[in-house]
């Protein structure tokens, strides 16, 4: 019995070392292990990923990966080899394999504790007899049969505990120094105690699991061939943000600097260079996925992990500028923008036809990270100025009121105080003197280390020039108001309705009480025909607009009116400025 006992522990001991070394087996032929090479980077948070690995083809002339993308965008998904035969076709498929995974869990049962403890000497109790050892691994899926029942003689030996991998059938074999190997069925082991003991418990299960696989197939000719294989795709999850710092002096430049805020939701991406691109790029089926994705839909991770983020893409976005109060006017770098963008060079050119680039050198950036990125800095001619936006609204009910650049107030208002409006803002106009764009962005306004503001800077072109909002001018006063001169009744038939013709005179009172000199830019924008302005006012008379009146049906028979006054006041020095206004209610 002895010598049974020993040839089956030597059984189990092989086994365990044979379960146990490593097996290292080659990369199947075919196999492509893809390194991002360029990542080009859109402020909408879309990236085209180039991606390119070495391989040899198998003996059909065939490569394959299991990286597939999940989010490729319908017509973006390209590949091609380098050097040697052409491709000649893409199948990407779900295939189905048996994996073996590691389980973890707590221990439910005195003979799983001891597996979970290998190298651990412990005290196992039985129905009748107690043994203290030291617990050693059995080989996974190894079977064992029990040893004859021990005596109570046997206490008092040194055993030593081998165990299996977890199980139902679950054993442990101890070792007598008087009688040799001892082997236990779990199920007999009632209580164990010992210093330190772990109780989560491992196990390897077999499962079977779905993995996405792509093939490229270069043909016949292709087969034990090297080649070096290019795999291009437009996805989302990956996005920068610009953001600027101003450095504000007084009555002379500032210094400007830009920085790109990247955020990837995408998947890692390590030693690869970026382009942060410049612009505004059209793709139509953005939201539709490739057929080789094999995904029923576009997976934007970026708009999971940061939503406020990505809500926010369109007050980000350069096709934005043109409904901002400070939207660049013109310039050199001023030309039209095609809507069919190309792509920018791979070789990291920092310009392209629509286009501009902003070249990074290779990075790491995992999923889930984000990173700053300094792009450049430069001096930028800065000056003040006070704006003031008045547009008067119009109803058909002889209600008016007046917006006051972003506010709104009434023109009757019920209390019996008359406020000075505040609705002067100090502006600071620069002009782009540096060698690339400004894209629009976040901008934050300091003065040594007081901030000033922070607001919207948006798209200027090389050459051109922008107001930056800083605040609300508290000590230049404004006020505007409206008389009406004369009214004619029915003094218009038209569309079968009768309209009034009225008259307005408008008034807009400025104060100065600042010590300095203050130049002032006001627009005022109103329904109705603008004529009689003072001060120096240039009046533009254009079609009927319906943000200027509360009904569509005075559309036919009034204009639009915008009149424009610059100016500077003097220290302590009051200007009026006057205009009339005709129209048809």
């Amino acid at each position: 019995m002895r010598h049974k006992i020993v040839w089956g522990l030597a059984a189990l001991l092989s086994a365990c070392a044979a379960e146990g070394a490593e097996r290292r087996g080659e990369t199947s032929p075919g196999g492509l292990t893809l390194q991002t090479e360029r990542v080009v980077v859109f402020k909408d948070g879309y990236a085209l990923l180039v991606k390119q690995a070495k391989a040899t083809a198998d003996a059909r002339g065939v490569t394959f990966t299991e990286e597939v993308p999940d989010s490729a965008v319908l017509g973006t998904f390209w590949a091609w080899s380098d050097r040697g035969p052409a491709l000649r076709s893409m199948r990407a498929e779900w295939r189905e394999q048996e994996v073996e995974r590691e389980e973890r869990g707590t221990c439910l049962d005195p003979a799983s504790i001891l597996e979970a403890n290998p190298g651990k000497r412990v005290t196992v109790e039985l129905e009748k007899v107690t043994l203290t050892g030291t617990v050693l691994p059995l080989p996974a899926g190894q079977p064992s049969a029990p040893s004859p029942a021990l005596s109570a003689r046997s206490s008092a030996f040194e055993p030593v505990l081998v165990l299996g991998a977890p199980s139902l059938g679950q054993v442990v074999a101890l070792s007598v120094p008087e009688r040799g190997t001892v082997v236990l069925a779990g199920k007999d082991i009632q209580r164990v105690s010992g210093a330190d003991l772990s109780l989560e418990c491992k196990r390897k299960v077999r499962v079977k699991e779905r993995r996405k696989r792509l093939a490229l197939d270069f043909g016949e000719e292709a087969a034990g061939k090297a080649l070096t294989v290019r795999i291009v795709y437009f996805t989302p999850g990956l996005r920068w943000v610009p953001t600027y710092r101003f450095e504000a002096k007084k009555g002379g430049p500032g210094a400007l600097a830009l920085q790109a805020e990247l955020v990837n939701e995408l998947e890692d991406i390590r030693g690869a260079p970026f382009d942060l691109v410049v612009g505004v790029p059209n793709f139509r089926f953005r939201d539709v996925a490739s057929p080789l994705s094999l995904e029923g839909m576009v997976r934007n991770a970026l708009a999971q992990a940061a939503p406020s983020l990505m809500g926010q893409m369109n007050n980000l976005s350069n096709a934005m500028f043109t409904q901002r109060a400070g939207e660049w006017r013109g310039g050199v770098g001023d030309e039209e923008v095609s809507s069919t963008p190309q792509l920018p060079d791979f070789g990291g050119q920092a310009e392209s036809p629509d286009f501009f680039i902003h070249p990074l050198a290779a990075m790491d950036l995992p999923k889930g990270a984000r990173a700053v990125v300094p792009l450049w800095s430069d001096e930028v001619p800065a000056r003040d100025l006070y704006t003031l936006d008045v547009q008067v609204r119009r109803d058909e009910n002889d209600s008016d009121t007046v917006q006051y650049g972003s506010s709104r107030g009434s023109m009757g208002s019920p209390s019996p105080l008359r406020l000075a409006r505040a609705e002067v803002w100090h502006q600071l106009e620069l002009k782009n003197g540096t060698k690339f764009p400004w894209t629009t962005g976040p901008v934050l306004v300091m003065r040594g280390q007081v901030p000033q503001a922070q607001e919207l800077l948006t798209y200027t072109p090389r050459g051109g020039d922008t107001l930056l909002p800083l605040t609300v001018a508290t000590d230049v006063r404004a006020l505007h108001e409206e008389v009406e001169l004369e009214r004619k009744q029915d003094a218009l038939e038209s569309n079968r309705g009768r309209y009034a013709l009225i008259r307005k005179k408008g008034t807009i009172s400025l104060s100065n009480p600042r010590g300095e000199r203050t130049p002032l830019r006001i627009r005022l924008s109103t329904g109705g025909k603008a004529e009689a302005v003072t001060g120096g006012g240039r009046v533009k008379v254009d079609d009927f607009r319906p943000e200027d009146w509360g009904g569509s049906r005075l559309a036919a028979v009034n204009s639009h009116s915008e009149i424009d006054w610059t100016l500077t006041l003097e220290p302590g020095e009051r200007k009026t400025l006057t205009y009339e206004v005709s129209f048809w209610r």
